[in-house]
Parts: structure tokens; C-alpha cells; sequence
């Protein structure tokens, strides 16, 4: 992509709104289409941008969700009805659930099963102390807030995203380090152990008050939803899934009952009090490939078995079955990838938009901001203090300190509950950006002295 085709990318984006509303008139019920489309062309490109610079691309669409805001604050070409417009919230949600769905596919119920105690320990103390250091800080920074702010903030600082890490193993070639196996098995008790957290949190905003009535109605709450999801996911998931497939079982098919399993477990978390966004993490987490049928060795495969002799190693079989395996256990992934490429971004934008920096711009959010990132730094790096010597606890704490998407996604909840107003919004926000940043760096550092 050359300088020319961005600039051209980005002045369409700009200039789209007012096109918008120049034709079809302030406020009508069509204008959402032509931003919709502004969104997601400047997203594309700003994406494509920072991750030639080597950083995420959700940090190009929060940041770009930003600059928007500023637009909207002076009023420049029309931006202002994007921040208020209800499809475009309405796509940010969906986008969010399939982000989640996405997250529970890539996470194995076997690998939560043979995590170990040295994971399950990490996994426990990365959710606890982060979230005790993030309600201290709440109530040092942001001493006349309610306590529900203090504890959405704890429950922000719990959470975890581990794809940068994952990328950076990859990139180091460590991805199987007995270390960076921990990081990755942990992450997804961290993922559960957050969602829950947040769901009890969100209660207790919602009831608005916190009794041991309120959080033992939201942990049967929890209860009743698991017990539930293993009762589905062991017993009615192969039977309903192989009897749609007999109807119709090629990938459109597929991707229909993800998309409609992946809401309906939305829904029905929503419905027995619990955020939306559990239901479509448990949704993808219970799903296996083996019930859509896809267990059978692949086509490639079958061709290449003919030119392979007995004569090669047993290293050299294992490897090949290993791809297979990683073919398989993808292919879900792979169909739902081409919706979260187009709504994902909305989620990140408009989490971005819902910040006016020109109203937070000040030294007080960039000090809480600052206190939020060294607390959540600090929760996650202490994670690893109990793993064996053999074992290098730098690489297993910095791995887990990422709060990505996932801390984007609680900080947002936090918001459209009323419970975040701009400073702590934005505050959270510098967060997940510093510690989207630092990782990388500390990580390579850390690999390259050998500690």
C-alpha cells in the first residue's frame, strides 16, 4: 500500500460524512451508511499502518476512535453524528461478542484441563492481585468516587490479553518455552476467572448495592450458566450440530450455526444476568471441530501420505500429525475470521470515540492513567513469583501483563454502565495502551539478557 493510496484512503474517510449528509439530508435515517463506510476504510488503512510500525492493530483503531472524537468536539464534517448514531454502537456490540467467540474457538478446554498447578497458580494470582491493586488505586486517585467505579477498575486491571505476547514468542522462536506454554494455558483461567469478575461486578452496578444477597444471586447466577454450558456442551452440542449439518453441511451452513450459536449464548447469559460477552466466550470455549465432522484427515495430507516412507523418524510423523492437528483445530477460526475482520474494528473505534480528548487532556488523567498502568504492570509481573526455578518467572509475568481487547471491552462495559466518566475512561484507555506497548519491549529485553 503506497504513500498515495492512504492519503487517498484517508481524505475519502474524512469526507465521507459530509457527503453523507449533504445528500441525504441532517439526520436521516440512511446517513449511517456512508460512516459505517468511512469507519471501516480509515480503519483498514490506519491498521495497516501501525502494524508496519510493529504494534497491534487495535491500537490504530483506538486511536483513530479518538482523533474521530476530536473531530466530532470542533464540529468537523458531520463526525459528531457518529458518536451518538445507534448502528454504529449496535455493530461495535456484535463486534464485541465475535471478538469474544473468537477468543473462546483459539482457547482448548484440553489445555484449560492440563494447565498444572503452576499455571492454575499464575492464572489465580494475576486475577487477584491486579484487581486488589487496581480498587487501592481507585481509592487513592479517585477518593470521593463511588466504590463501584473503584471496583470496575479492579475488575479492568484483572483482565488479560495475550496475543501480543503470543506474538512476540513467535517471534522470538521461544513459543515452546516451558514459560511461554504457562502464559498461554494460564491466560485462559484468566480469561474466565475475568469474565466472571466482570459479570459480578456488573450486578452489583446494576443492583446498585453491594450485599452478600446481591453477589451470592450473581454467583448462582454463574453457577447455574456453567452447569448449564457443560450440560450442552457434552451432551446436546454433537447431537444438534450433526443433525443441522445433515440438512446442509457445507461452510455456509457452518458459519450460520457459529454465528447463531455464538449470539444465542450471548443472549442467554445476558438472560440469567450475566454479560453478554461470557455467553459468546463459553460458546466458542465448548465448541470442538470434532462435532462439525471436521476430524478426518485432509485432502493434502492423503496425497502427500503417498510419498512419505516408514523410514522416516518418528519426530518426523509426529510433526506432520501436529499440523493436521493444527489445521483442525483452525478451521473454525478461519470461517468466522472474515466477520470479525469487518465489525471487530467498530468495537475498537468506538471505544476510542467515547473519549474526548480534548476535554480529559490533563495532568490528572495522565497521573491516573500512569497509577493504573504501573498497578497493572506490577499485578501481572508478581504472577510468576511462585513457579519452580526451572522456570523463568520474567517471561510468565511480563507475558501476562497485556489487557488489549479484553481490557478494552470491560473498560466499555464500565462506560455504557455510567459507571466511568471521561477521566477514568481515559485514564483506563492509557492503560491498555502502555501496557500494549511495554510487553514487546520488556519481553525482548528480558530474552535477550537471559534472565
Amino acid at each position: 500500500m503506497t504513500k498515495k493510496t492512504l492519503s487517498m484512503m484517508f481524505t475519502l474517510a474524512l469526507f465521507l460524512p459530509t457527503l453523507c449528509f449533504a445528500s441525504s439530508g441532517h439526520g436521516s435515517s440512511d446517513s449511517w451508511i456512508l460512516l459505517v463506510v468511512a469507519i471501516i476504510i480509515s480503519g483498514a488503512a490506519i491498521s495497516w499502518i501501525v502494524k508496519i510500525v510493529g504494534f497491534p492493530a487495535v491500537l490504530g483503531e483506538l486511536s483513530l476512535g479518538m482523533g474521530l472524537a476530536v473531530l466530532a468536539h470542533y464540529g468537523v464534517w458531520h463526525w459528531q453524528e457518529a458518536l451518538h448514531n445507534e448502528i454504529i454502537a449496535w455493530l461495535a456490540e456484535l463486534g464485541c461478542i465475535l471478538l469474544l467467540f473468537e477468543i473462546g474457538l483459539e482457547s482448548k478446554l484440553k489445555d484449560l484441563i492440563s494447565v498444572g498447578k503452576h499455571g492454575a497458580v499464575a492464572a489465580i494470582i494475576g486475577v487477584i492481585l491486579p484487581f486488589v491493586l487496581g480498587i487501592l488505586a481507585g481509592e487513592l486517585l479517585l477518593p470521593n468516587s463511588d466504590f463501584k467505579l473503584n471496583l470496575f477498575l479492579g475488575a479492568t486491571l484483572a483482565a488479560t490479553s495475550t496475543g501480543i505476547s503470543v506474538r512476540v514468542f513467535k517471534d522470538l522462536s521461544i513459543i515452546r518455552n516451558p514459560a511461554c506454554q504457562i502464559v498461554l494455558t494460564a491466560s485462559i483461567i484468566d480469561d474466565i476467572l475475568g469474565l466472571i469478575i466482570l459479570s459480578i461486578v456488573s450486578g452489583i452496578v446494576v443492583a446498585g448495592t453491594v450485599s452478600f444477597m446481591t453477589i451470592g444471586s450473581l454467583l448462582l447466577s454463574v453457577i447455574f450458566f456453567f452447569a448449564v454450558a457443560i450440560i450442552v456442551a457434552s451432551k446436546i452440542n454433537p447431537i444438534l450440530i450433526r443433525w443441522l449439518l445433515k440438512i446442509n453441511n457445507d461452510e455456509a451452513m457452518i458459519m450460520i450455526v457459529l454465528i447463531a450459536l455464538s449470539l444465542a449464548w450471548a443472549w442467554f447469559a445476558d438472560a440469567v444476568g450475566l454479560a453478554a460477552i461470557i455467553g459468546s466466550f463459553v460458546a466458542g470455549l465448548m465448541l470442538d471441530a470434532v462435532f462439525f465432522g471436521i476430524d478426518k484427515k485432509p485432502h493434502w495430507f492423503q496425497s502427500f501420505e503417498e510419498f512419505v516412507s516408514p523410514e522416516h523418524s518418528e519426530k518426523y510423523h509426529e510433526l506432520l500429525n501436529q499440523r493436521i492437528n493444527d489445521e483442525q483445530s483452525h478451521y473454525l477460526i478461519s470461517l468466522i475470521k472474515p466477520f470479525n475482520y469487518v465489525l471487530v474494528p467498530f468495537f475498537f473505534v468506538y471505544a476510542g470515540m467515547q473519549v474526548d480528548i480534548i476535554e480529559v487532556a490533563n495532568w490528572y488523567t495522565l497521573a491516573l492513567g500512569g497509577a493504573l498502568s504501573i498497578a497493572a504492570i506490577v499485578g501481572k509481573v508478581f504472577c510468576g513469583a511462585f513457579l519452580p526455578k526451572n522456570i523463568n518467572k520474567w517471561i510468565v509475568g511480563v507475558g501476562m501483563i497485556p489487557r488489549g481487547e479484553i481490557g478494552l471491552i470491560f473498560a466499555l462495559t464500565g462506560r455504557q454502565l455510567g459507571v466511568f466518566n471521561q477521566e477514568a475512561f481515559a485514564g483506563v484507555l492509557i492503560m491498555v495502551v502502555v501496557t500494549s506497548v511495554v510487553t514487546p519491549l520488556l519481553l525482548q529485553y528480558i530474552v535477550k539478557k537471559g534472565f
